[in-house]
């Protein structure tokens, strides 16, 4: 009976009393009923097959089934997955004689029975039950595996009944309420055909009073390879034998012994191992042998015979000079030719004196060091050379006429009247060039003839020792063909300009007009 506050339409609360029906039937109206058809629903939505008899495999868990129906046609299953629902009876599965895994944990179920059918069952899954006693199965022949963990069984007697099941080789009794201490390990070394592999028997309540239990089941049990939450390796097996014979004391020696002899396989090798690493040892240095007479054999026929180079070989001879070229772009003719001095005398004195081969290398590095110097001072020569050629004739006479005071500032300042003075240097500034082009328009001649052994302004006598590059040599006559040419020119335009001045002179004395000054004359210009 339960009590409840219900509002009343005047808004007072008051009491109500119910026997918990309504709560009953709404929790027994949220399970579900197996039926074909739902089966056949789930089978489509679980992308199963929709013929029955085509699926091997049936996917019904997590559905909330109170029963087990409606698998009458699911004959050809193999392996039924019934978890986490809340089938409380184990029914309908007459039909599927196929039958090898079945998985019914977390369900309300409180024994086995109706499997007389599922002849050929091999794993059976009963976790997160209400299981309080194993009946017979006997019948299961090939049962291999039975999971009975977090059940209520409370006793050995409990489950007795898998003795009878000849196959089994993997049993989980965990978690449960055994509370028995006497005769575990003959208990399970009882087991038939002693085919067991896995135990797990740990998280029940007798086990904390058996004495030694691990050594004592390690004992029972000589096939068994896992117990409880570890494995049992071969150094525990033959400790817990020694600790039957000889206690704790017998049982650290047999330790000892054990990692002894793992150790001794490890290092040791036996005649047949042996005799596979000398015979590796012997290819081994077969092979060095070989490899170094056949070293020996091609540098023999390399100093006996010609090179490639020697030999005429097209694509030997391409590479020779390009790498040859690429020396010449580097160092130049002369420090290519003091380098091959160099590496030459290092090789004349390398068998007789080791210092005097120092030596050689030394002078010779110095020699190429220095080749390398000029051969860059050239290169930046030649690229002004060039840049300065490239210029256009012309450029020199884009000029406006100054004006008075910049031609009496030029006057005062002496501008220089010979040849020298005229000719600009190729590098002055474009300022200085048309000072000197006005100079020249005045009055006075000038000699324009250039000496011909003496250096022109801005350039140095010749080192007769310093290299000239055949470049320059080449460019030398070009050179001076544009010096000549832009000098004609110069001429040419002063000439004009005089020419032109005195017939405007003439022009004025017929007209008697007044002379004008040649600052006058200027500064029209301007």
């Amino acid at each position: 009976t339960t009590t409840t506050l219900v509002q009343s339409k005047d808004g007072s609360w008051q009491r109500s009393t119910g026997d918990g029906g309504e709560e009953k039937r709404k929790s027994s109206s949220s399970l579900k009923k197996m039926t074909p058809e739902i089966v056949a629903e789930i089978c489509n939505e679980r992308k199963m097959w929709s013929q029955p008899q085509l699926n091997n495999k049936l996917y019904l868990n997590y559905k909330g089934f109170e029963n087990i129906d409606g698998l009458e046609d699911y004959v050809n299953c193999r392996s039924l997955y019934l978890g986490n629902n809340s089938i409380a009876k184990i029914d309908g599965l007459h039909r599927m004689t196929q039958l090898v895994v079945l998985h019914l944990e977390c369900n309300r179920l409180t024994g086995i029975a109706n499997l007389e059918s599922n002849l050929v069952l091999r794993v059976l899954n009963l976790e997160y039950n209400a299981i309080r006693c194993i009946p017979a199965l006997s019948h299961l022949t090939k049962l291999e595996q039975i999971n009975l963990a977090r059940n209520q069984l409370s006793s050995l007697d409990d489950i007795k009944e898998l003795q009878s099941c000849s196959s089994l080789t993997n049993i989980d009794v965990s978690f449960n309420e055994i509370e028995t201490q006497e005769g575990v390990p003959e208990f399970w070394a009882s087991m038939p055909g002693a085919k067991l592999k896995l135990l797990r028997f740990h998280n029940n309540p007798g086990i904390r009073f058996i004495e030694h239990y691990r050594k004592r089941m390690v004992n029972s049990m000589p096939e068994l390879q896992y117990l409880d939450e570890r494995p049992i390796f071969p150094v525990e097996r033959k400790s817990c034998l020694a600790w039957e014979k000889g206690g704790m004391q017998a049982m650290q020696q047999a330790k000892k012994d054990h990692f002894k002899e793992h150790h001794k396989m490890a290092t040791e090798l036996d005649d047949e191992q042996r005799a596979k690493l000398t015979l590796m040892r012997k290819k081994a240095m077969e092979r060095i042998e070989r490899e170094e007479r056949e070293r020996k054999e091609a540098e023999e026929k390399a100093e006996a015979g010609l090179t490639p180079v020697q030999e005429g070989d097209a694509e030997a001879l391409e590479q020779y000079a390009k790498s040859w070229q690429t020396k010449l772009n580097l160092y130049g003719a002369d420090g290519v030719r003091a380098q091959v001095a160099g590496e030459e005398a290092a090789q004349k004195f390398m068998g007789a004196d080791p210092s005097s081969a120092q030596a050689a290398a030394l002078k010779a590095q110095k020699a190429v060091a220095e080749a390398q110097k000029k051969a860059n001072e050239e290169h930046l020569r030649q690229k002004n050379v060039t840049a300065e050629l490239r210029r256009e004739p012309s450029k020199a006479l884009n000029f406006a006429p100054p004006s008075r005071s910049c031609r009496s500032a030029a006057s005062s300042r002496g501008a220089a009247s010979d040849a020298s003075s005229f000719r600009a240097p190729l590098q002055s500034s474009e300022e200085d060039h048309a000072d000197r082009q006005f100079a020249a328009l005045d009055g006075t001649d000038f000699d324009l003839s250039l000496p011909k052994d003496s250096p022109s302004k801005g350039q140095s006598a010749p080192d007769k020792d310093e290299v000239v590059p055949d470049l320059w040599k080449n460019l030398e006559a070009a050179n001076k063909e544009a010096e000549m040419r832009v000098l004609d020119q110069n001429m040419k335009s002063g000439q004009a300009f005089n020419k032109a001045r005195k017939e405007e002179m003439a022009r004025a004395s017929e007209g008697n007009q007044p002379q004008t000054s040649q600052g006058n004359e200027l500064e029209g210009l301007d």
